[in-house]
């Protein structure tokens, strides 16, 4: 059986990552985004980060 390759989350990849967010600037949920638990959060963890260098806003 062949190991499925994980996704990668970029925190410089904006449009990418909004992606899996709401309108509301919010993270979707794993059940509607598909991503497995480990995939989740590595892109909560990128999410963060680009919130912090303000790449990304908090709230919209």
């Amino acid at each position: 059986m062949a190991k499925k390759e994980s996704r990668h989350f970029d925190f410089k990849d904006v449009e990418g990552l909004q992606v899996y967010m709401t309108s509301q600037g919010l993270l979707l949920p794993a059940k509607r985004s598909g991503l497995n638990a480990r995939e989740q959060r590595r892109l909560k963890r990128a999410i963060k980060q680009a919130r912090f260098l303000a790449l990304l806003p908090y709230t919209a």
